[in-house]
């Protein structure tokens, strides 16, 4: 069964926190939490398809990744909304 459902979150994630690194911070410094949490959004999901390709997921590590995954969701809604 595919489980890459688990994926949106991060990819909704990561394109909230670009917008606002591009359109609220005006892509000014990678130093900025936005780009840092992108970055980290990105990485983390990329450790879970290598993972997936790897067979070496934990047990119970899909639904670990999906937590991850709505915690980054909800943290850059707030960003976003944040001045």
């Amino acid at each position: 069964m595919s489980h890459s459902i688990l994926l949106l979150p991060f990819i909704f994630a990561f394109l909230i926190f670009a917008f606002r690194f591009y359109a609220r911070e005006n892509a000014a410094s990678m130093m900025y939490p936005s780009f840092q949490l992108a970055l980290a959004t990105s990485l983390i999901a990329g450790l879970y398809l290598v993972l997936g390709v790897l067979d070496r997921l934990p047990p119970y590590g899909e639904l670990g990744f999906g937590l991850v995954g709505l915690v980054l969701l909800g943290v850059s809604i707030l960003r976003l909304f944040m001045i």
